[in-house]
């Protein structure tokens, strides 16, 4: 075991509650390639271990909690802050996109 999974099951031990703590993290020094981030258990640990398994010299998970959170290690250039785009849809767009929803659902 590392000296960084001994001190994260010591944090793990002592302030563990069973209630998951929802903060994300994401940090780099300037100039690192190299980004740690941290996500409780939710739509972005998913994501992280989707990368891992398909980029997994570019992606570690380095620690995962006993709440489902996890820290891994990502290069920078996989961050990617962006404004949501607003679509302009006509009527009969937001009604084919509706019935493209529904179609989906029945097939599921």
């Amino acid at each position: 075991m590392t000296e960084f999974e001994k001190a994260a099951n010591e944090v793990d031990s002592e302030l563990f509650t069973g209630e998951c703590v929802q903060e994300n993290c994401i940090e780099w020094i300037r100039g690192s390639k190299v980004a740690t981030v941290t996500f409780p258990k939710g739509k972005f640990t998913t994501k992280i271990r989707k990368l891992a398994e398909s980029d997994p010299d570019d992606v570690k998970i380095c620690h995962e909690k006993r709440d489902g959170s996890i820290v891994a290690h990502i290069p920078v250039k996989y961050v990617n802050i962006r404004k949501p785009t607003k679509k302009n849809l006509t009527d009969e767009q937001r009604q084919a996109l509706r019935d493209r929803l529904v179609s989906k659902r029945n097939n599921l």
